[in-house]
């Protein structure tokens, strides 16, 4: 399990109640990797090492839980049977990352999250689950968020069960209809309030 925040620990617990078995954490969050400690899950503080880390036992699935770091396809390799990520967005729309706060900037009235394998081609492999939002009048970014993750665990359970009994099914993305929004994308006028926008555009971005 790789992954920043929260999530990833909320995901391996769910793992865990399953019966199945992490053989390993890699987090840059103090908190996640204290629960691991506490699992007795060996863990890595960073992605530095992850290729030797990862390569001390065979394992089924490697899952990318809000982890912002592109992984090469040597490590995507690595696991037996796949290597699933999540996303903050109904893919192929929001591909890459901030995808809810474009969301709200863009006025969108649906959201959503999805559960992905992992390609050399970022946001862009199979489908394994989504689980759509609705965006409220004054949905934030910090809400949306919070939604998203609810989402992702909800989905995550049905995912790992379905992964477990062999019943989970692969969609491919209709990459037609692919948006991605890069690092280095910003909004107009430099991340400054325009007076010149509409009162709604700024409402939203203010969001």
């Amino acid at each position: 399990v790789i992954g920043e925040t929260s999530l990833a620990q909320q995901c391996g617990e769910l793992l865990l109640e399953r019966g199945h078995r992490i053989y390993g954490v890699i987090s840059p969050n103090p908190a996640v990797l204290q629960w691991a400690v506490e699992k007795k899950i060996p863990s890595l503080p960073s992605l530095d090492a992850c290729d030797s880390f990862l390569r001390q036992h065979e394992f089924d699935y490697l899952f990318s839980i809000v982890n912002n770091a592109v992984l090469p396809d040597k490590t995507l390799a690595l696991p037996q049977k796949q290597a699933i990520n999540f996303h903050d967005a109904l893919l192929p729309r929001y591909g890459g990352i901030h995808a809810t706060s474009w969301a709200i900037m863009n006025r969108e009235k649906n959201h959503g999250i999805t559960w992905h394998v992992m390609t050399s081609r970022i946001d862009a492999g199979p489908i394994l689950k989504q689980q759509a939002i609705a965006l409220q009048p004054d949905e934030t970014a910090l809400s949306l968020n919070i939604k998203c993750y609810q989402a992702a665990r909800a989905a995550f359970a049905e995912l790992i069960d379905e992964l477990s009994s062999g019943t989970a099914v692969e969609k491919p993305q209709n990459l037609v209809t692919r948006s991605y929004f890069g690092r280095d994308r910003r909004p107009p006028a430099g991340c400054l309030i325009s007076w010149d926008r509409s009162a709604e555009d700024i409402d939203a971005f203010v969001r």
